[in-house]
């Protein structure tokens, strides 16, 4: 089993026309069905391109259709085995959607919580009474 990862503004161009890619591995992509290529085992070649992270990375993927789903407009493609120049390609995509991804949470865990509403109040009610609660033992003191 190989690691999926969402993909982040790619496309795959397949017969002039852009799909878009849902995720991918270095095995293959779940990506939006082209029209004439929606059944399994069907061939496939595509231009895969990445503009992402900053990256402009397109390289050509080949491979065969092993799922289809739903309604036909989502397809599993299997890679077939490529050049060592173009898994370098698809590895550098991959890659680059890891930094996004590890990027993301650390964005995510930096950003302050915000407690509920009703919280606030509990804790602004019992600041507020203690402080009042305070007050009034000084004043029986003094």
């Amino acid at each position: 089993m190989q690691d999926r990862y969402i993909a982040q503004r790619i496309g795959i161009n397949v017969d002039r026309q852009r799909c878009h890619v849902l995720d991918i591995s270095t095995g293959g992509v779940r990506m939006q069905a082209p029209p004439d290529s929606r059944s399994l085992g069907a061939e496939f070649k595509g231009l895969l391109v990445c503009k992402a992270g900053g990256a402009d990375i397109r390289v050509i993927v080949r491979g065969r259709i092993v799922r289809v789903e739903g309604d036909g407009q989502t397809v599993g493609v299997q890679f077939a085995p490529m050049p060592p120049s173009h898994q370098a390609a698809v590895n550098a995509i991959i890659q680059m959607l890891e930094r996004l991804e590890i990027e993301a949470a650390f964005e995510q865990a930096r950003q302050p919580k915000k407690s509920p509403p009703i919280l606030r109040f509990a804790v602004a009610t019992a600041v507020f009474g203690a402080t009042f609660g305070i007050a009034a033992l000084y004043l029986t003191i003094r």
